[in-house]
């Protein structure tokens, strides 16, 4: 019986060929081209398959990752790039290569697994829900050049060092090194927007495009809001189309700006979320309570069971999706249970958890 297995290493060429002619056959890059973190070498064990003896059935691809949140760091594997030859399918394969990198990332260490999808009730069969906010916000309207004194580049040749230095003032994202921003940067398809200061120091940065995916979206970006707001005008002015900026929830006073320049919002969802260690999820979730002031929360896992609580009443439940949507959203805690008075209070004022994961960073 065929299983998935990682590749070896004279088998990596042969799957990134697999994966650029199922999910990229009319591009003139390589799929890792798009992906250089998830499909290097060192990444090789995190990537799987099946395979008889003629040729690649079905294959996923893994990247590990730790995110920065308002809770602290989690350990979280985003899994992508998942698909099945066109004469292979609704034969079960994709869900065998799934399970083994739930299995995989679970034994690993990973709090949860992230992925993008619009086949929900498959991943819903494998213990994903919906959860996590995406604030889309299309830059319909001319925006005003907010910093008259900045010049504007359009180039990838930047010292990735400056780019961390912006990009590590954001509260939530996945947490990256120079060498990572590197690679980043070499991706195809890509208008890397940037504005400069008086001191020849980079003051705002914005990335539309990545590959085939996210034409038309400005996915990363970072700055003070003056010179943001500028580049995002200078980027429109750039631009044939509308473009159309991807942020976190919690980036309250940039949507708050391009709202009152006239720039409609549309709340979605982040991606698809499951609990892998529930253990280190729940202790991880009650360590942020106690940091906040709140030492008499509970919750806990224990006996297959989540328990969650405050100041003496308990409600318990078997349901990661209902725990997942719970800490990161987008609804209310009560929207989601009878939570009642201070119970009530103290978690709709501490959820949802704020949650993203930049575009760069997507599988």
């Amino acid at each position: 019986m065929l299983e998935p297995r990682p590749p070896r290493e004279e088998e990596r060429r042969e799957l990134i060929q697999f994966l650029s002619q199922q999910l990229r056959p009319t591009s003139t890059w390589s799929i890792a081209e798009e992906y250089p973190l998830a499909m290097t070498q060192n990444n090789l064990h995190n990537l799987r398959f099946i395979k008889d003896e003629e040729q690649i059935l079905s294959a996923a691809v893994m990247k590990p990752m730790v995110i920065k949140t308002l809770a602290g760091l989690f350990r979280v594997t985003a899994i992508g790039s998942v698909v099945t030859h066109p004469e292979k399918r609704k034969q079960g394969l994709s869900h065998q290569v799934m399970e083994s990198c739930i299995q995989s990332a679970t034994e690993t260490g990973s709090d949860f697994a992230i992925l993008w999808t619009n086949l929900f009730d498959f991943y819903r069969k494998l213990g994903f829900e919906m959860a996590g906010e995406e604030v889309s916000i299309s830059l319909s309207e001319p925006l005003p050049v907010m910093a008259s004194e900045l010049r504007y580049e359009i180039t990838p040749k930047i010292d990735p060092q400056a780019i961390l230095r912006i990009y590590s003032k954001h509260t939530t994202g996945v947490v990256r090194t120079v060498q990572d921003i590197r690679k980043f940067l070499s991706i195809p398809n890509s208008r890397v927007f940037t504005a400069w200061g008086t001191d020849n120091q980079l003051k705002a940065f914005a990335v539309e495009g990545k590959g085939i995916d996210l034409q038309g979206y400005i996915h990363e970006w970072g700055g003070d809001i003056h010179s943001l707001i500028s580049l995002l005008s200078y980027a429109q002015s750039h631009s044939s189309e509308t473009l159309t900026l991807l942020s976190p929830g919690n980036s309250k006073n940039l949507i708050r700006t391009l709202e009152g320049f006239g720039c409609p919002r549309f709340d979605g969802i982040l991606g698809m979320i499951r609990i892998l260690n529930p253990q280190n999820f729940t202790f991880k979730i009650k360590k942020y309570f106690r940091a906040l002031g709140y030492d008499g929360v509970i919750f806990e896992y224990r006996d297959d069971q989540y328990y969650i609580g405050y100041d003496g009443e308990i409600f318990k439940t078997d349901s990661s999706a209902d725990v997942v949507r719970l800490v990161f959203g987008p609804q209310k805690a009560s929207e989601l249970y009878p939570f009642q008075g201070e119970m009530k209070e103290v978690f709709e004022k501490c959820f949802p958890v704020p949650l993203w994961v930049w575009g760069w960073d997507s599988v």
